[in-house]
């Protein structure tokens, strides 16, 4: 690379022992006459308890990683008890109910435009699943044609409608004028398209995936998040709090090696994971976990510049939408959300900014 001198130091003879939690640094030289110095931070073998807070909707790379990763990292980690969506997530970090929340991007970046909270982004967890489900019968079969579409979403602040809105957008139709966005609940769905009271549901994996493959079809997809560009993207992200991130970085470098070796482990070993997680995906057996899986683009766990990226070309749809101004420096402000969890500076500490509204 261009300008960067790498410099290994050794820092801890005898490796980790003796709870060090830093065991080497890269040197790299900056735009100024004196170098930067990084340090990499790696797992010290101490046991910590932590609390995260994950939506209800999709626990598949929570239950992975709870089974097979957080032990060999030394991680006792608990969900907040109750059902939970990427909002309630994240409001469960931004009030000391949990350290950690994993939500989409999208649903992140539409809390930080209300207001600063005392959290940042560290690691994508996987790419999305979100699917424009259209009723069979109803014409159409492009998504330029679902102007005038009734268009069901079990919760209208969800990433579902957001993801949707904005490909709409990029098609050239007013998501908010142009379609009718129907709230209801999951068990009513079904129903609400059988009697021909919904055109289309926007909805994300597991559930849209068993709502594609219902023994009697109802529904064919129109579009999706698993192929193309957006199948290489990170949606769900976990942010932790600025506390831990202040208190014990070594506890966070250790929670995100602990997902990003389970979300690598899935993608390597798809019919081991869905016979892990059957037994707690109600509805869905091994066979159509599975099936699903194969269908999805997994292994996305960006963390450092290439999650900054990523937050920033959401940043720029965000801008299609209108919730993020268009004066506003993509690049500039993910700098300001995200925090890259497995480097220090000099002393050991992460570099935290600042993260107000854009």
């Amino acid at each position: 690379m261009r300008g960067l001198t790498r410099r290994r130091l050794l820092v801890a003879a005898g490796g980790v022992a003796g709870g060090a939690a830093v065991v080497g640094a890269v040197v790299t030289r900056n735009r100024g006459p004196h170098p930067v110095v990084r340090h990499k931070i790696m797992p010290d073998g101490r046991a910590r308890r932590l609390v995260l807070s994950w939506p209800s909707s999709n626990r598949l790379l929570f239950a992975v990683a709870r089974a097979r990763f957080f032990g060999p990292y030394n991680l006792d980690v608990t969900l907040v008890d109750g059902p939970r969506t990427g909002r309630t997530t994240i409001a469960d970090v931004a009030e000391g109910r949990a350290v950690g929340a994993a939500a989409p991007i999208l649903t992140w970046l539409d809390r930080f435009r209300l207001g600063p909270i005392p959290a940042h982004l560290v690691s994508g967890l996987q790419s999305g699943s979100f699917r424009l489900l259209v009723r069979r019968g109803v014409k159409g079969s492009r998504l330029d044609n679902v102007a005038g579409m009734r268009i069901a979403v079990t919760d209208q602040d969800m990433a579902d409608r957001l993801f949707f809105s904005v490909m709409m957008r990029r098609k050239g139709i007013d998501p908010e004028s142009a379609v009718h966005w129907v709230t209801l609940a999951p068990t009513q769905v079904e129903q609400a398209a059988r009697a021909g009271e919904i055109d289309a549901v926007a909805a994300h994996d597991p559930q849209a995936w068993q709502w594609l493959h219902l023994p009697d079809p109802l529904f064919f997809e129109l579009e999706n998040s698993t192929t193309g560009h957006y199948g290489e993207r990170t949606n769900l992200a976990l942010g932790l709090s600025d506390a831990l991130l202040r208190s014990d970085p070594v506890a966070a470098a250790s929670l995100v090696m602990a997902l990003r070796a389970a979300s690598d482990w899935i993608r390597a070993h798809p019919d081991q994971a869905a016979d892990l997680v059957a037994e707690a995906m109600e509805g869905m057996g091994a066979g159509q976990i599975l099936a699903m899986l194969r269908h999805e683009s997994l292994g996305i766990s960006p963390v450092g510049g290439d999650l900054r990226v990523q937050v920033s070309q959401y940043v720029d749809e965000m801008k299609l939408l209108g919730r993020v101004p268009d004066t506003v420096g993509s690049a500039a402000y993910a700098r300001r959300l995200c925090v890259n969890v497995l480097e220090a500076d000099e002393s050991g500490a992460l570099s935290i900014p600042g993260n107000g509204p854009a």
